[in-house]
């Protein structure tokens, strides 16, 4: 059900979305306390004497019985439910109070202010005192908290739209609130209307005096000074944003103090002087042995150039402080105070300066630190570097340009992109070239830091490389404005006749005075005007911007506008809003070619450049900084940490707080994680080019910004908030939860993370991926039994890479870190799997006896005994003892299944389909093989999976030969291939050249075998050694090179009649290269005996297949009739697809047959692909010769 109620600011009911009149207002009121209480229950006695407070107990509970059947028939059921004598909201049902606090629980302030649309119950009033009471005191709960949200909202959002209207929201509700009273004023302050903004102050003022008996704040009262002098409160200054090239620093705030105190000797106090006049300063009073200079205009760069000369003059007799002074005509007391505090603190000869100033010099401050060092590449000007990498970009910006030319119309380029991507060069080129080609130009822009002194249609006069021209027709008014836009101090009279207006008004006069001048000055020649990081614009500067622009149509004024990609960015209402040309250009990384061209230009003798270039990613600020400091990895050039630094100082300190956790989760995070790690935290959202959205949640912008984030944070701290982001991701996230436990303190957490994260990828096939994991598990001192299971893990991925001697050694050192008799039980069971395959019969055996006994002290049962049966199964495989192999996998599935294990399960499915492959019963061994992979991805069994695909294909080639078996061996290959299992790869290439074999397809046999020989890097299994060595003979005899096939065979036919594994296909290959029938009839008795009694199933149809041929080629029925009838007794308990196929061919090669059996049998074959087995049939084999002699 989709039950609905409103509250704030009036009730609304739906049921499914359709609206329910429910007009009887007790009933109203009933909900409302219900919804208030948030679903807890609330005695049936308290809502009716609350409701009803004049009626006796017996009248208002009725009252209360008749409220909650009006609801029921009017709304249906569901809104209210009854436990026992108390009531509450249903269960199904929603309320916006619910929406409310949920939004405030996940820091949605835009949401929580959205849902307060008025007062709880709003309108309600009931003449009952109690239930007044408790109604108004649920509306002051919640309009507090919709204070504190809409306050907070106002807070974080940008130039738009929506700040006057949150500013006034807020003061509805808290007439006081000063933080919406000075974003009034700044708004009014930024339009130009200064006496609006005074206004508002003053009635502030009077009310707090009146009201509280209380002052503004000194964040208020400073704004009103500003604003009262001259300057609007955020209108910013211009600024070249730091790219390529030296940036232009902010227009000086007031000033600045720098205090020198001796620390030794006296220093040459005059020169000292002479130094510090010349750059611009006035002398302050200051104490003993002190030097106190003020600079009112001059630049933050250009006054820390001076302090820098002055420490050197002074060497270590002085230390200074610097910080920023608030009145122009000179310091304060407090000023001179705390820059004198600040360099008591400073080494003698170091400068440091107020936390405030550091981050527009690119300083990193630390949390709690109050004064940074300065030093002196953090001012020193850096060489103009040439525009690289912006072709295409500057060609289409110039062409837009060259057009709006022609057409004499105006036009607006917008250019975007993150911080140091390259607009302040791109914009400086554009400005060169527009003043070369003979354009007026003009520069203003806008600073995160300092406020500046004045509007930006102020500044915009004030940056033009031409004086302009008032009009000599203005009006009284007009020349009040054209003295505002360019006089450093309104006179009384032009200030009066502006106060005259309205603010809104005023506006437009601005706009209009301004626009008219611009358009004379461009008329001739055009004129440029460049407005630089307009992401830092102060409030009301967007929307003067697109007036501005609408004011110059069709001009010939053009407009470059630079801004970082931010929710309230000018792009969108410029493509929606501007009614000028309009071309937008978004800067992207520079492509890998242009990165190489600037690191030539920048350092050109670099080794090791290329490394540098992949981590910049294309991003020039961040390659010119690492080729400067001649990076060569681990800790990042301070030049990068401090310019991502400088742009966290410029968030609000929760958000700061937010970004340094949320860099514990990597590059890229979800938020929902970082709330649930650190709930005292605001929840992270987009932060400019420091945190970008992403369709899975939150991005860094930039793999540097990301550890330059991390990097700030102390090594304690982030160990200490790993480890919370590890309990976070324990049950969540095997592979997170190990990177955050490898990062924090506890070891025996990180073995254990590790063990998780580990059979996680090797679970998902990713073995590769498993490896690192496994490495940083173990080179910790976690539990033992942990790291022993890191070490099963390790031998696990070896040996499905084919290191079986590595796997031996990973087992024997779990067994060995073990402590737990279960768990040295299953290691010795896989050593005896790993002894095995390496031919170490009897060592196996000794392993498994080993973990018979230990499980027979402990009365193991489950899957450790099911481990012992699958090994003793495994060993009986290998020695071709097809009863006793079925009999352990049997008795390991039924033990694996009483238990529940699905390992076991798998594994007791791919035993029994291994007895039953070596016992020749091919279509039941490929039905287990598929339900032990079945299993295995049920179960996550990366390793178990791998293990059994090939031997599905195999049987299935020998039950039911076709394109189906050849898929499937296919499937085998490659995802071994595409889990790095080298072993599984080699042995499912074997399987599959052995089916081409039969197939004739011999270049692929070829192909799989030269794949097998790179792969084998290390020793691997001596069965897979001599499978590859018969496929190798095998094709030295078809191309007639028997001497060298025999070669080949020599080694494997040692010891014949006892191989299981090949020994019977050996012998049946020998046969063929026999000279003559009586050493035929030799090798093929050994190959006999060989089939009977130790042989595995392929081995004793492939022995056949050659004695077969061999038959053919000699015309010997006789020979053919005794293979035959051991190939059908072979199958008699199930039928082998494969056997009856090869058996029809050789009746008709040695029988007379007619053309259409014989026609009809090789469509056949070639349908099933078994293309060799034509050769039967299709030559005449009646008239066959004997095989050529070896080496013939």
């Amino acid at each position: 059900m989709n039950l609905w109620l409103e509250f704030l600011g009036g009730f609304a009911m739906t049921r499914e979305g359709v609206s329910i009149p429910l007009s009887a207002r007790k009933a109203r009121i009933l909900l409302g306390l219900l919804a208030s209480a948030r679903h807890r229950t609330m005695p049936r006695h308290r809502i009716a004497t609350l409701l009803w407070e004049a009626s006796d107990a017996e009248q208002s509970r009725g009252s209360l019985r008749q409220s909650l059947a009006q609801i029921r028939r009017t709304a249906g059921e569901g809104w209210v439910d009854a436990i026992g004598d108390d009531l509450r909201l249903g269960a199904d049902v929603a309320t916006d109070l619910d929406a409310f606090h949920a939004a405030l629980a996940r820091n949605d302030h835009a949401e929580a202010s959205r849902l307060y649309r008025g007062e709880f119950l709003e309108g309600v009033q009931t003449n009952a005192p109690d239930l007044d009471h408790a109604i108004e005191a649920e509306r002051t709960r919640i309009r507090n908290l919709a204070s504190g949200a809409l306050a907070r909202e106002l807070e974080r959002v940008s130039d738009g739209p929506e700040t006057s209207a949150l500013a006034h929201r807020l003061l509805g509700l808290d007439p006081l609130n000063e933080v919406a009273h000075r974003r009034l004023m700044e708004l009014d302050a930024a339009r130009g209307m200064r006496s609006a903004a005074r206004a508002r102050y003053e009635a502030l003022e009077a009310s707090l005096r009146r009201d509280l008996g209380a002052e503004p704040e000194p964040e208020t009262r400073a704004l009103y000074e500003r604003i009262r002098r001259g300057g609007a409160a955020m209108a910013f200054a211009p600024a070249q944003e730091t790219d390529m090239g030296e940036p232009t620093p902010p227009e000086p705030r007031s000033g600045y103090l720098l205090l020198g105190m001796a620390t030794g000797s006296p220093p040459d106090w005059e020169d000292l002087r002479s130094i510090a006049l010349a750059g611009g300063a006035r002398e302050e009073r200051s104490g003993p042995g002190e030097v106190a200079f003020h600079f009112s205009r001059t630049r933050l760069r250009e006054v820390s150039n001076i302090a820098l000369q002055l420490s050197v003059a002074a060497g270590d007799s002085l230390s200074f402080g610097m910080t920023e002074t608030l009145e122009d005509g000179g310091p304060h007391d407090q000023s001179l105070l705390r820059a004198r505090r600040i360099a008591a603190t400073a080494e003698p000869g170091e400068i440091l300066v107020a936390r405030e100033i550091a981050p527009r010099l690119g300083l990193a401050a630390d949390p709690g630190q109050r004064a940074i060092a300065l030093r002196a590449e953090a001012v020193r000007k850096r060489p103009d570097l040439p525009l690289i990498g912006r072709t295409a970009e500057l060609a289409q910006i110039q062409a837009a340009i060259e057009a709006a030319q022609s057409a004499e119309t105006s036009l607006v380029v917008h250019l975007s992109g993150e911080a140091g991507i390259g607009k302040s060069r791109l914009c400086t080129e554009i400005m060169t070239r527009a003043s070369a080609s003979g354009m007026i130009v003009a520069t203003a822009g806008f600073d995160a830091f300092s406020p500046g002194s004045r509007h930006l249609a102020q500044r915009l006069v004030a940056g033009m490389s031409r004086h302009l021209t008032p009009d000599p027709g203005a009006t009284p008014i007009e020349r009040a404005i054209w003295s505002w836009l360019t006089d450093p101090e309104l006179s009384t009279g032009a200030e009066l006749l502006m106060s005259a207006l309205s603010p809104e008004a005023q506006q437009i006069r601005i706009l209009e005075v301004l626009a008219s001048a611009l358009r004379r000055a461009a008329a001739a020649t055009g004129l440029m005007i460049s407005i630089e990081d307009c992401h830092w614009r102060p409030v009301g500067a967007g929307d003067f911007i697109m007036e501005f622009v609408n004011y110059l149509r069709d001009s010939r004024v053009m407009l470059v506008l630079t801004e970082r990609p931010h929710a309230g960015s000018l792009d969108h209402r410029l493509a929606t809003r501007v009614r000028s040309g309009l071309t937008r250009v978004a800067l992207a990384p520079l492509p890998p070619e242009a990165a190489r061209e600037l690191g030539q230009v920048i350092a050109p003798d670099l080794d090791g450049s290329e490394a540098i270039i992949d981590h910049a990613a294309g991003h020039p600020l961040f390659l010119v900084r690492l080729l400067e400091a001649r990076w060569r990895g681990g800790t990042l050039p301070s030049s990068i940490v401090e310019l991502v630094q400088e742009q966290i100082e410029r968030l609000p300190e929760a958000e700061r707080a937010s970004l340094r956790r949320a860099a514990i989760l990597g590059t890229s995070f979800d938020p929902d994680d970082a709330v649930a790690i650190f709930p005292e935290i605001a929840r992270p959202r987009g932060s400019g080019d420091l945190l970008h959205q992403t369709e899975t949640g939150l991005a860094f912008g930039h793999d540097l910004v990301h550890r330059a984030v991390y990097d700030s944070t102390p090594a304690e701290t982030r160990q200490a908030w790993h480890a919370r982001a590890a309990a976070h991701f324990r049950k969540r996230d095997p592979v997170l939860w190990a990177d955050h436990a490898l990062k924090a303190e506890d070891d025996a957490i990180a073995s254990e993370a590790t063990v998780a994260a580990a059979n996680a990828m090797i679970a998902a096939r990713r073995f590769a991926t498993a490896f690192p994991y496994i490495e940083a598990g173990l080179s910790r001192e976690g539990d033992p039994e942990a790291t022993a299971e890191l070490h099963s893990c390790r031998a696990g991925v070896r040996r499905v890479r084919g290191d079986m001697a590595g796997a031996l050694e990973d087992y024997r050192a779990a067994h060995a870190k073990a402590i737990r008799s279960e768990t040295r039980v299953a290691m010795l069971c896989r050593q005896a799997l790993v002894l095995h395959r390496l031919g170490r019969g009897e060592e196996a055996d000794r392993a498994l006896d080993a973990a018979e006994e230990i499980a027979a002290s402990i009365g193991l049962t489950g899957p450790g005994r099911a481990e012992i049966h699958e090994q003793r199964g495994n060993r009986a495989f290998v020695r071709g003892d097809h009863v006793a192999c079925m009999m352990q996998h049997k008795a390991a599935l039924t033990v694996a299944e009483a238990t529940g294990d699905s390992r076991g399960i798998a594994r007791g499915h791919g035993g029994i389909g291994d007895a039953a492959y070596a016992a020749g019963r091919f279509r039941t061994a490929h039905d287990h093989f598929s339900l032990a992979i079945e299993h295995a991805e049920k179960a996550g069994l990366g390793l178990v999976r791998e293990e059994y695909l090939f031997m599905r294909a195999f049987a299935r080639f020998f039950a039911d030969p076709g394109p189906d078996a050849f898929l499937l061996a296919d499937i085998a290959v490659e995802s071994a291939q595409q889990c790095g299992a080298a072993r599984t790869e080699t042995v499912a290439r074997e399987v599959r050249a052995e089916m081409r074999l039969v197939a004739g397809d011999l270049d692929g046999v070829a192909e799989d075998i030269r794949a097998i020989d790179s792969l084998t890097t290390v020793r691997g299994e001596i069965r897979v050694t001599n499978d590859v060595q018969i496929l190798r003979a095998y094709l030295d005899l078809r191309a007639g090179n028997g001497a060298r096939a025999q070669e080949l065979l020599a080694p494997i036919l040692i010891g014949a009649e006892t191989n299981a594994d090949v020994g019977a296909t050996a012998l049946g290959l020998s046969a063929l290269l026999a000279r003559d029938r009586t050493e035929r009839d030799g090798i093929l008795a050994k190959g006999l005996i060989c089939a009977q009694k130790v042989a595995l199933s392929h081995s004793v149809v492939w022995f056949h297949l050659c004695a077969l041929e061999r038959a053919v080629a000699d015309s010997d029925r006789h020979l053919a009739l005794r293979h035959i009838a051991a190939l059908q007794a072979f199958s008699a308990k199930e039928p082998i697809g494969l056997v009856d196929m090869i058996i029809r061919s050789i009746e008709l090669a040695l029988w007379p047959s007619t053309e259409e059996e014989r026609r009809d049998h090789t469509a056949r074959l070639r349908e099933a692909c078994l293309g060799d087995l034509v050769r039967f049939i299709t030559m005449d084999m009646h008239q066959a010769k004997a095989p050529a002699k070896p080496g013939s």
